[in-house]
């Protein structure tokens, strides 16, 4: 019996992996929450982020953990990535409860800053399509995969959001680690495309 092959730049996952356990452990040690509303804010709005971040990067290597983990790792993927779309989910709904309006879940195009530091809102609606996309894959074709990059995009979206205005990001080390994850999968997907388009 062959032994199993590892995935080709597990490095890049072990290392992303760590750093999003850092970066939880950080949020706790360093934040106090005072009312109940401000715990479920965070903690889900830090347990979304790190399952899109998890989704997002996994999906760049499906069939070499699949390989590596010997089972469909689909079904782990989506099942992570629904977990960060409900979570997501329950940070919006924790905000509007807190501000008293719903409004909470539209985009506002003010000005860039306004748009940006509030990019978590058009994140939840790119991540939300994304996952439609995915479940609906069969019938929307090979184009499924273009329109499941909107997650990297949204991705990118809720870091800048969190570096922002997060209470969570607002500490040195966290904003470091958050930044480099965000590096880190743009550096992964752009590599990825290459290597893909290389052996087209």
């Amino acid at each position: 019996m062959t032994a199993k092959r590892k995935p080709q730049n597990t490095w890049v996952l072990i290392v992303s992996g760590l750093a999003a356990l850092a970066l939880v452990v950080l949020v706790v040690m360093l934040n106090t929450i005072y009312e109940p509303v401000d715990g479920v804010i965070r903690v889900s709005a830090i347990l979304g982020y790190l399952c899109v971040f998890v989704a997002s990067l996994s999906s760049l290597y499906v069939r070499e953990l699949t390989r590596f983990f010997g089972r469909t790792f689909v079904k782990v993927h989506h099942s992570v990535a629904v977990t960060g779309l409900a979570s997501l989910a329950v940070h919006a709904i924790a905000v509007a409860w807190r501000s008293g309006t719903a409004s909470v879940f539209l985009p506002r195009f003010d000005s860039l800053e306004v748009f940006f530091s509030l990019g978590g809102r058009p994140a939840f609606w790119l991540i939300a399509v994304a996952s439609l996309t995915a479940l609906l894959r069969a019938t929307i074709g090979k184009r499924w995969r273009t329109i499941h990059w909107l997650n990297y995009l949204a991705f990118i979206l809720g870091t800048v959001h969190a570096l922002m205005i997060g209470p969570n990001f607002q500490h040195p080390v966290p904003r470091i680690v958050a930044a480099g994850m965000a590096l880190g999968l743009v550096y992964a997907f752009v590599r990825k495309r290459g290597w893909l388009r290389k052996r087209a």
